[in-house]
């Protein structure tokens, strides 16, 4: 075969190989026996719980769903005459969000199995449990990747060879993604932190009761939470970003009319660190030797990110090099996708140090926790603003970096193209790296849970030691991850954005320097793109506030349930059983009443928009959402996670002077920990879809607001009273 054919080949066999790989880990979990009665039946009710929730929302989503569906289908059809892109760009869309829904389904349907199989391991040591719980976060990781690598492909390959307009029936694979995503992240969000929240305030604050005690009505809700939550939504979540870099950077390469040999290069390569993923996780095996086993084991999980970073890196140099003719172009390309995983990886161990109790952020929050919650909340609260600023330096370094080369090396009709495609291969790279760490992060949910059973089923001893060991690292990896995916979710959003200028501009007028057009457009004395990029901050605070009101109203009234079913001690004193499925009702209930507002206000604000205020407007309301959101989602998710660390420092007792669990300085730190659980786990993990939303709704509806915006622009401006009453 000749190597463009190679290339379209590689991103159609390799997923198919990670999705045989993935199921092959789902049989191979579930073939794990519990032998254990009530951790069979603990086990069973999260199951049943996550399950249901699931279910029930994905109902809710349905018909939203047709309705766009219907909706792409008119503005299409209306614009462009053509059955056929309409049928495909309806396609697209679909595809996009079954493709999001399927892998968040069977992830969290593996994840919500495993945790007593990994508690059931953990009789047999580390190493076994170790092997259990990463090849169940594998399953989610493995089939996320290979499920949007060959989506793309599948699509890409089909219309680029039915229509020269592939490009625009493309872009609705990426609507669907994020819209399946931003449903997800929202409801999930607010489950898992009205849960927590509540059995937290009751069980350990008020009550004087262990975190995953079996008295405890919340503690299934909560163990479900994290199932939806940061398996479900984490999984989403990314699997968006991925499909949005990759269908952005396909886009950017037909509207800068380059070589579609490029198109299938950056398919190929993207597959080919799928294929390093499928390699690099295969170092999590054997036994876990050392005293410190949270440490030898977290040694050994990262691990799997080196091995995939190094194999991946050789494979995208190589074959780069063979690929293309020009040497200098094929080093800049694979630099700068590489320069996406030295990205990845600075991002992550950033993370790390801010939100980790081994350094020195979390350990001082934990040790203002023995003077009041205010001291714990105002330090945490701190350290997050602060933490947002080394993470935006790389990302703004890494694009720096790969502009630079695309400028330099990469043959375009202009060199500023080549620039962007640099920008856009590097986020190719950093989003390559997202089976191996959505594995790590889903590994986290089956460990935690893992540790709760072991508590609630009464198990001690050795397994406890395990079982702690594993959550321990678990809990890193959760908080790590998060700056992982936001900083995906800033890179795909830039990535689009530059489609979206170009889309725009080249409807207008095929024929125009779209450069120069757009220079003069996008002016800072511009009063249409100040006004855009307001809407956009406002868009993002509103929608922020909607979260945190939900998770609080959800978390009262679990709390008063919680309240009254202690009321009569029976339950606290062992005597009586307490009803899961109230507490489990309550937050379901809260979560799928409050997600859809927000996440339809985000879809519907930039359509307003772009139709009534034009293309300069919305194209200020996407760089609004960027510049607001991705600082705002690195403060609360960074933040959140300090004060959770914080206060798992005082409860392991590594600085005696703290008193350990039940001190006072224990309790100031939960509360500060209840504050920041729905900020690292709802509001701020949420910013990432609503990013990419506002960018996927614009840019599949580029058409229709470039053809409003013929109109003169002064009369956009009458239109100024129904934007604000929608945004009210």
């Amino acid at each position: 075969m000749t190597t463009p054919e190679v290339s379209l080949s590689l991103p159609i066999v390799i997923p198919l190989i990670g999705l045989a790989y993935a199921l092959y880990n789902v049989h191979w979990v579930l073939s794990r026996r519990v032998d254990n009665e009530k951790l069979s039946e603990l086990s069973d009710l999260i199951a049943k719980g996550a399950e249901t929730f699931l279910k029930r929302e994905y109902s809710l989503i349905l018909p939203t769903g047709i309705a766009l569906m219907v909706i792409i289908g008119f503005v299409y059809y209306a614009i462009f005459h053509s059955a056929s892109l309409t049928a495909y760009a309806v396609l697209s869309f679909a595809l996009g969000t079954l493709g999001s829904g399927l892998a968040g389904y069977v992830g969290m349907y593996v994840t919500t199995r495993s945790s007593s199989r990994t508690t059931t391991a953990a009789r047999r040591g580390i190493g076994e449990a170790l092997k259990v719980s990463f090849r169940a976060g594998s399953v989610m990781g493995v089939m996320l990747a290979s499920v949007a690598v060959l989506t793309v492909s599948s699509l890409y390959v089909v219309y680029s060879a039915l229509t020269r307009d592939w490009a625009i029936t493309l872009a609705p694979v990426a609507l669907g993604a994020s819209l399946m995503s931003l449903f997800i992240r929202v409801a999930g969000g607010i489950y898992t932190k009205a849960a927590d929240w509540g059995a937290d305030m009751v069980g350990k604050v008020e009550s004087n009761i262990p975190e995953d005690d079996p008295r405890n009505p919340g503690v299934i809700a909560d163990n479900v939470g994290d199932n939806v939550g940061d398996v479900a939504g984490m999984a989403s979540d990314v699997y968006e970003s991925f499909i949005v870099v990759l269908t952005g950077t396909l886009i950017l390469i037909s509207v800068f009319n380059m070589p579609e040999a490029l198109a299938s290069l950056t398919l190929a390569l993207t597959s080919l660190v799928l294929l390093a993923t499928l390699l690099g996780v295969q170092v999590v095996r054997g036994d876990v030797k050392g005293e410190d086993l949270a440490s030898a084991s977290m040694r050994k999980l990262g691990n799997a990110l080196t091995a995939t970073v190094l194999i991946g890196s050789a494979l995208t140099i190589g074959y780069s090099l063979v690929s293309l003719r020009n040497t200098l172009e094929a080093i800049a390309s694979s630099l700068s996708v590489v320069m996406g995983f030295i990205t990845a990886v600075a991002v992550l161990y950033v993370t790390q140090y801010f939100t980790h109790y081994t350094y020195s952020p979390v350990k001082d929050i934990a040790r203002q926790a023995i003077f009041s919650a205010s001291n714990v909340i105002v330090t945490g609260y701190s350290y997050g603003l602060l933490s947002a600023a080394p993470i935006i330096a790389i990302v703004a370094l890494a694009l720096g970096a790969s502009f630079y080369l695309g400028y330099s090396y990469i043959p375009t009709s202009m060199p500023i193209e080549g620039g962007v495609m640099g920008t856009a291969l590097a986020s190719v790279g950093l989003l390559s790296l997202a089976g191996v760490v959505i594995s790590l992060d889903s590994y986290g949910p089956v460990s935690d849970n893992a540790n709760g059973l072991a508590e609630m089923a009464g198990l001690g001893g050795e397994v406890r030691r395990v079982t702690d060991a594993l959550d321990a690292i678990g809990n890193t990896y959760k908080a790590t991850t998060k700056g992982y995916a936001i900083a995906s979710a800033g890179l795909a959003a830039l990535v689009l954005f530059i489609g979206f200028i170009y889309e725009v501009l080249s409807y207008n007028n095929p024929n125009t320097d779209v450069l120069s057009t757009a220079l003069s457009y996008l002016s800072i004395v511009n009063p249409m793109l100040l006004v855009g990029i307001l809407i956009g901050a406002i868009l993002v605070y509103v929608f922020s506030s909607r979260l945190l009101i939900a998770v609080g109203k959800a978390a009262s009234e679990l709390v008063e349930e919680i309240r009254r079913q202690f009321s009569t001690r029976k339950i606290l004193e062992g005597l009586e059983k307490p009803d899961y499925n109230k507490a489990i009702d309550i937050v379901t209930r809260h979560a799928l009443r409050e997600f859809m507002a927000p996440a339809l206000l985000a879809v519907a604000i930039p359509v307003i928009v772009g139709l009534t205020l034009g293309w300069v407007a919305l194209a200020g309301l996407i760089l609004g959402t960027i510049i607001v959101g991705l600082p705002r989602a690195l403060l609360m998710a960074n933040a959140g996670g300090a004060w959770d660390n914080a206060k798992k420092f005082i409860e392991a007792e590594l600085d005696p002077g703290l008193g350990g669990k039940g001190s006072i300085a224990h309790k100031n730190a939960v509360i500060g920990d209840v504050v920041g659980d729905p900020f690292k786990d709802t509001a701020g993990p949420s910013l990432n879809p609503l990013i990419k939303v506002v960018n996927t709704v614009s840019i599949v509806f580029a058409p229709a607001v470039a053809l409003m915006s013929t109109m003169n622009p002064l009369t956009h401006l009458g239109y100024l009273i129904l934007l604000a009453i929608s945004l009210i």
